[in-house]
């Protein structure tokens, strides 16, 4: 395995990590440069209020490579055309789904075929069954993956499930599997998803999970009362986030609780002041965040792939309150958070982390042996792709 060259190919600039589909991809890189492979990074140039200097820095000059990812077909170019039309005039339905490459230029096919004759991989890594198109170009014998990050057959009925009515990229199943088949393994970043991939892909088509390995910090509870959320400006967030202000706090308030809330990320920039909580912006160093935090939440309700913020907080052995859809795709057999979808439980499981050491203890302990089982299966994961073809 050690010597693999991989080319990952993504939209996404990975730095700065301040989303976590950025987080999510600067993790499996520095997974696959821990397993003693050389890695290249074809950067689909998309949005042009994008910099993608600090990512090519990250990654290496020699090793960055860029696509300008800017034109479409024509009848693409026009479904986008009505889809606005109908954004603005709000009326949902037609052209609520997409078809697999709209977001990828045509031109992908003939630039891949001459980049792929003077750049040679073991691996074409793809982040996203939308940039999947290029996995066409490669040669025979190269291993082909899609990491996924979400499953996309249910992304529609999660944007409505929140009110949030705009035309963002969803798929039906059919065009799902037609994706994912142009794979010779797709990554599901959590359980459930992987077991959703294995009714659509073709048989010949092998599906594992690989969630997010992330640095493992020693288990203990800090002294204070401060309850933390970290997130992004995305959708769910600030759904998340309305929910836990308006139907939790004020039972905390009734019950007397003491406690100081604190909200870091860029959904900061999205919710209003408030003397309710504490914004701290985009944070220097998300581990302080972390290590002055008694109790980390996840009060977010709807979502697809894994919440990362999940992840993140477990990696830091905080205790952690979660709706179920929070911890949803992650199995264990004993309990990493208090997992509830009642207000008034998510509430009492507050007071009783804030309250009491012994119980908060419990559960950063439980989520230090958690990820520690958690790395190791993603690792082997990984390890199985990188083996295909040695």
């Amino acid at each position: 395995m050690a010597g693999k060259r991989i080319l990952f190919i993504s939209e996404t600039v990975v730095i700065p990590i301040e989303r976590g589909n950025r987080k999510r991809v600067y993790n499996i890189i520095n997974m696959a440069k821990e397993a003693g492979c050389e890695v290249d990074y074809l950067y689909l140039h998309t949005y042009s209020n994008e910099d993608p200097a600090e990512t090519k820095a990250w990654i290496g000059e020699e090793h960055f490579h860029v696509f300008e990812n800017k034109k479409r077909s024509f009848p693409v170019f026009c479904k986008r055309k009505v889809r606005k039309v109908l954004e603005i005039l709000h009326i949902p339905g037609l052209f609520k789904y997409f078809s697999i490459d709209e977001k990828i230029d045509p031109a992908v096919d003939s630039f891949m075929e001459a980049f792929l004759k003077e750049h040679h991989y073991d691996v074409i890594w793809v982040e996203y069954i939308f940039n999947s198109r290029p996995l066409l170009s490669a040669p025979e014998g190269v291993v082909k993956v899609i990491d996924t990050h979400n499953a996309f057959t249910f992304k529609r009925q999660m944007y409505e499930a929140v009110g949030y009515k705009n035309y963002e990229f969803a798929l039906t199943k059919e065009e799902e599997a037609k994706g994912l088949s142009r794979a010779d393994w797709v990554v599901a970043i959590q359980e459930e998803e992987a077991d959703f991939f294995r009714t659509i892909v073709p048989s010949a088509t092998k599906v594992c999970t690989i969630g997010e390995n992330m640095p493992l910090k020693e288990a203990g509870v800090a002294p204070n009362k401060n309850i933390l959320f970290i997130g992004s400006f995305y959708v769910v967030n600030r759904d998340g986030i309305k929910h836990f202000t308006e139907d939790i706090l004020p039972i905390l308030k009734k019950k007397g609780a003491d406690y100081n809330f604190q909200i870091a990320g860029t959904i900061c920039k999205h919710i209003p002041d408030s003397p309710d909580y504490e914004k701290l912006g985009i944070v220097d160093d998300v581990g302080d965040a972390y290590r002055n935090a008694r109790v980390v939440i996840n009060p977010v309700r709807h979502g697809t792939g894994l919440n990362i913020k999940t992840i993140e907080a477990l990696s830091y052995t905080k205790p952690l309150v979660s709706h179920e859809i929070g911890v949803r795709g992650l199995r264990s057999d004993f309990p990493i958070a208090r997992v509830t979808d009642d207000n008034e439980a998510f509430a009492d499981a507050l007071i009783e982390l804030l309250e009491s050491d012994e119980k908060a203890k419990e559960l950063s302990d439980n989520a230090e042996r958690f990820m520690k089982e958690y790395q190791k299966s993603n690792i082997a994961a990984l390890n199985d792709i990188l083996s295909e073809g040695s």
